[in-house]
């Protein structure tokens, strides 16, 4: 077994060529936890329709009734096959000890995860739970999003006080909190979620591949609340840190989502990010060029 959390587990297996895979088992206790499952198997099949190869393929799915395979009591366990990443997950290089990614890269991978999303959105879906663990690297090092459980339709509006708690409920159930956008704490009656929850998360990302921790990591670690902390809007940069990127996560992590960019500004901000980052490089070419000529 590679992993196992509340709603599933993670096996790798072997085919008959010896080519390794894994094996993604849920356990299904109710009619809602089955339909959960195939909505899990929906999602990725309808992402793998865009041809986005930066997003986790399905291979295929079944659903096992009543199955003793992978639990103690007859439970209906729904499997999925996926592909087999060696190279880890983007959380796994964070919590190296000399974890170090230079900006140009930072940003390459950055704007490839961020291309990931814009194909969720595009299809009217957020993917809810952008996170280090949830980013794999591919044979090429470039980033791979995985875990399509969270998934869910991008807007939604609610309407009732049943429908605010059983958002609530699911949030909090498969939403990591330091990656959580504010609207997502507290939810009333008249809310209106969209897609640019995905967009808070990707700022928190952005904040972790640069200095390896979510903004809201350590206020957890301390055990202060996140809520407060997210809802502030409060953010700390490391002394000496660059500038124009650190005014990109700013902007992603902007409180009122009703102001927060889409996805296609984010991307357009990224590719300005990336010409300033290049004319600087260059400008301290030449610069240093002219030195040692002097």
């Amino acid at each position: 077994m590679k992993c196992k959390n509340g709603f599933s587990s993670v096996f790798l297996v072997k085919n008959t060529d010896n080519r390794k895979f894994v094996l993604k088992c849920i356990l299904c206790h109710d009619q809602k936890d089955r339909e959960k499952a195939w909505n899990e198997a929906k999602v990725h099949q309808l992402l793998q329709s865009s041809g986005n190869k930066y997003i986790l393929n399905l291979i295929g799915c079944e659903m096992i009734e009543k199955s003793l395979e992978f639990s103690k009591i007859p439970t209906d366990t729904f499997l999925m096959l996926l592909p087999y990443y060696k190279n880890g997950s983007l959380h796994d290089n964070l919590v190296k000890p000399h974890y170090h990614m230079d900006l140009k890269y930072v940003l390459k991978h950055f704007q490839l995860i961020c291309l990931s999303v814009k194909t969720f959105h595009d299809l009217s879906y957020s993917h809810r739970d952008i996170k280090p663990a949830n980013i794999l690297f591919n044979d090429n090092y470039e980033p791979v999003i995985i875990d399509l459980g969270s998934s869910a339709p991008a807007k939604i509006t609610v309407t009732s006080k049943k429908e605010a708690q059983e958002l609530l409920d699911d949030v909090n159930e498969r939403c990591s909190m330091t990656y959580r956008a504010p609207e997502l704490f507290n939810i009333d009656i008249n809310s209106v979620i969209d897609e640019r929850i995905d967009v808070w998360s990707l700022g928190c990302l952005l904040y972790a591949m640069l200095y390896k921790k979510s903004p809201f990591d350590l206020v957890y670690e301390r055990g202060d609340s996140v809520a407060l902390a997210v809802i502030s809007g409060k953010i700390y940069f490391p002394p000496n840190s660059n500038e124009s990127v650190n005014s990109l996560v700013k902007v992603m992590l902007t409180v009122d989502h009703s102001k927060r960019p889409f996805i296609d500004d984010i991307l357009e901000s990224v590719k300005v990010v990336d010409e300033l980052f290049d004319q600087d490089f260059n400008e301290h070419t030449i610069l240093k060029s002219n030195i040692c000529n002097v």
